[in-house]
């Protein structure tokens, strides 16, 4: 079994930012990477992938490939984070080899650590929706894509119910007023 980055947290230095924003899914993680199937070649473990992932977003680099190109496997980053010297193709490997169902699996653990605060007066209200909608320009010989006479885009509709956290996508190709869209 490997190290896990909680485990550093033991000792008698303070623990970093990101140790604690890992904490709750930890024991989750290394749970989940125990009980994967081992291929006699992986020297790259979903926990470390995972970690990296965290990583990567929470810093705002610019690239992936930056991230471990650049500051990862030159060694810029802090020994703290103890996060793995990994090439990036085997990293990019990595989005093939482990499911996105590992990562589903994390996302309900998270949710069902938090408590989620109930407000009578929302329940009230009956269901809530936020609704918003992007438009995405496409090149001019998608014949399929005609939003305008004069503009080639998709129009992407994200509606969010806020009452059981449930997104639903919509996507149009001709220009609609929202309020022909508004109950699909």
């Amino acid at each position: 079994m490997q190290k896990r980055i909680s485990d550093s947290c033991q000792e008698k230095t303070q623990p970093t930012v990101f140790k604690k924003l890992i904490s709750p899914i930890d024991e989750f993680l290394a749970n989940q990477n125990d009980s994967l199937p081992k291929h006699p070649n992986q020297k790259y473990e979903y926990y470390d992938f995972f970690i990296l992932l965290v990583y990567y977003f929470t810093s705002e680099a610019q690239s992936l490939k930056l991230l471990i190109n650049g500051l990862l496997n030159k060694s810029l980053l802090p020994d703290e984070l103890k996060l793995r010297q990994v090439p990036y193709s085997t990293c990019s490997d990595a989005f093939e080899r482990f499911s996105p169902k590992l990562f589903r699996a994390v996302f309900q653990h998270l949710l069902q650590l938090k408590h989620f605060k109930k407000i009578p007066e929302l329940m009230a209200l009956g269901t809530l929706y936020c609704i918003d909608g992007s438009l995405f320009p496409v090149i001019n010989s998608m014949l399929w894509a005609d939003y305008t006479s004069t503009h080639k885009a998709v129009k992407l509709h994200l509606c969010f119910e806020l009452n059981r956290m449930i997104s639903r996508f919509k996507f149009f190709f001709k220009k609609l007023e929202p309020r022909k869209w508004i109950f699909w």
